[in-house]
């Protein structure tokens, strides 16, 4: 049975998007050719894109927690029911086994919105379905379509599925329960269209509860493994797959591409657990623990409450920093298996139960191309790339024309044949430069084809055009792009001060101000960030880059007077350092050692 409904949900965020556009990877980490010697080369893998282009950031969120109904679809049967969250990314939430009566995922207190995605906001709990590149998807906050399709034997498959902006690619999956089935069966279809190759990414995080004695099971002995500094290739020993015995953060990648069923599984200290398998292109596995050192206990505490959770996941490469070539015209297809585990004896390379995945693969197959009724709708992109012709007209993954809104307009207009105007978000794709390219030359146009530019990696060539905006009419986006982009600290900190001169946006002045300290500009920190700036929703990390102004400058008792304060800071960063550099700075100022406050601790690693 599938039903539409809502879910009264404890959340605090996302928030809206805040109009300006990632002109980097989003903190996706670089690959060094250190790394590279560790992973074996780079040989039939793919380069990723530079940026997060065409997104904005998602960064004003909060930490006050409201009761919302968010949209969901639900599949039960007699053994399972399985919700997923339409609004946030189509996140499978819950996976309930009705027969045993208990929730096979993990679910947070509340869903509490953090800074670890592509995006920023990012939440933990139930299966996250990762497409794109190293990174929480930029979908994973944002809502999807959904609808129905006549599935196998009669039943009905819900479809899910978003125009995915980055890559250009059509994201999609049929969620199937079969009557009596312990599995919920997902299949994934990527379809490149496009006369290019694209870096194809793909990563199903799946949260499950981290309890005293459980244990992770995968189907390896070598991985490898990544404490957030260095790569190492190491033997899977039984300790590394307890995660309440892991100190600190850290991933271990194992590559199972030959099994003709890869799969993982966590289980409790009596058997009792999940277990995730699929057909053979899904070939990567890993184990994700926050560890129990004080800065993983601190993320574990900031995202969910009282619970504690580790990530068992499933790729399409064999770490996360692999992007496999989606070639022209190429279409990709796997099946996914989750379902209860009860586990009695030894395991070796097939899973421990059977799953008939391969079965229900083929099942699937034979609906791939049916029509869907829609349910729910999100945002108009997709309208807007089968508006140009970039996409084609489907009726199994329709993007109606009447979701187009003000969002894509300056863009419907081009595609009329009139001059871009406005303040348009951004485009992505080579049909898009050369649509610009042919329209009459203004400030808009130019500033645009600087991000289509810098979306290919032509730093020098968007530069160029950004400055001809500025020529035609000065731009806050012109300037800000100039200052992101430049490799000189004052004339990052110059640009960003122009920017910030013609537009009051507090992500602005957050970049405007982290430059401005890079340029050892502390005192203008000091008289631009005040008042009202500290009071909004960026208030928290303009704030602390308040406080580290007053340290470099020495005016220590008003330094205090926000470090002491139990500052809450909603955007800070996974991995990032912020609060240890600016207290140790701080306090070697007052002449004192005293330790990080444990609330101010995100460190993933000890020597960080």
């Amino acid at each position: 049975m599938l039903t539409f409904t809502t879910l009264p949900t404890p959340i605090a965020g996302p928030g809206p998007g805040n109009g300006l556009p990632i002109l980097d990877a989003g903190g996706a980490r670089d690959v060094s050719d250190a790394d590279w010697e560790v992973l074996g080369g780079r040989s039939g893998y793919a380069e990723r894109f530079p940026t997060v282009l065409p997104y904005d950031a998602q960064d004003s969120f909060d930490r006050t927690v409201e009761v919302r109904d968010l949209r969901v679809a639900v599949l039960e049967s007699s053994t399972l029911r399985a919700t997923f969250l339409l609004d946030l990314g189509g996140r499978l939430w819950s996976l309930y086994d009705k027969v045993a009566d208990r929730e096979l995922l993990y679910q947070p207190d509340a869903l509490m919105h953090g800074n670890l995605a592509l995006r920023q906001a990012w939440f933990s709990g139930g299966v996250e379905w990762n497409l794109g590149f190293t990174g929480h998807w930029p979908l994973t906050s944002s809502p999807v379509f959904a609808g129905r399709v006549a599935g196998p034997h009669g039943s009905e498959v819900l479809r899910l599925w978003a125009y995915e902006r980055m890559l250009g690619l059509v994201w999609r999956l049929d969620a199937w329960l079969p009557e009596g089935s312990e599995d919920l069966y997902v299949r994934v279809v990527l379809d490149n269209p496009y006369d290019r190759t694209v870096p194809v990414y793909w990563w199903s995080t799946i949260a499950v509860p981290q309890v005293p004695g459980g244990r992770v099971l995968m189907p390896a002995t070598r991985a490898v493994s990544s404490g957030y500094g260095d790569l190492s290739v190491v033997d899977i020993t039984p300790e590394r797959l307890e995660p309440a015995r892991q100190q600190y953060a850290s991933d271990l990648f194992a590559d199972l591409a030959g099994l003709p069923e890869p799969w993982v599984a966590a289980v409790d200290r009596e058997g009792l657990g999940m277990q995730q398998t699929s057909t053979p292109r899904l070939r990567g596995r890993k184990l994700f623990v926050w560890g129990t050192a004080t800065g993983g206990e601190t993320w574990q505490t900031w995202l969910g409450g009282t619970g504690r959770y580790c990530e068992i996941q499933a790729g399409l490469g064999p770490t996360q920093l692999h992007h496999l070539p989606l070639a022209s015209g190429e279409t990709w297809t796997w099946t996914e298996a989750y379902g209860p585990l009860r586990l009695t004896g030894p395991v070796g390379d097939e899973p421990p139960r059977p799953t008939n995945v391969a079965e229900a693969d083929r099942a699937l197959a034979r609906v791939q191309e049916a029509p869907v009724t829609i349910e729910a709708t999100a945002d108009g992109w997709g309208a807007l790339a089968v508006a140009a012709g970039d996409l084609a007209v489907t009726p199994a993954t329709p993007f109606p024309a009447d979701t187009l809104g003000s969002a894509q307009r300056p863009w419907l207009a081009v595609l009329g044949g009139q001059p871009l105007s406005g303040r348009p978000a951004p485009v992505a794709g080579p049909g898009w430069r050369a649509r610009l390219e042919e329209t009459p030359q203004s400030p808009e146009r130019d500033l645009h084809l600087g991000y289509l530019g810098l979306a290919r990696g032509k730093v020098r060539r968007a530069r160029k055009y950004w400055r001809s905006s500025i020529a035609g009419a000065p731009s806050a986006e012109a300037y800000r792009a100039l200052g992101l982009t430049s490799t000189e600290a004052d004339e990052r900190a110059d640009y960003l001060a122009q920017a910030v001169q013609l537009d009051e946006n507090p992500s602005l002045l957050v970049e405007y101000a982290t430059a401005a300290l890079a340029a050892g500009r502390a005192g203008d920190v000091v008289d631009k960030v005040r008042g009202p700036e500290l009071e909004g929703r960026r208030g928290g990390r303009l704030a602390l880059l308040l406080a580290q102004a007053y340290v470099e400058l020495g005016r220590l008792d008003e330094a205090g007077a926000i470090l002491e304060s139990q500052l809450v800071v909603p955007d800070i960063r996974e991995g990032a350092g912020t609060f240890t550099e600016v207290w140790r700075a701080y306090e070697a100022a007052r002449g004192t050692n005293r330790p990080l406050p444990a609330h101010y601790d995100f460190r993933m690693r000890p020597e960080a």
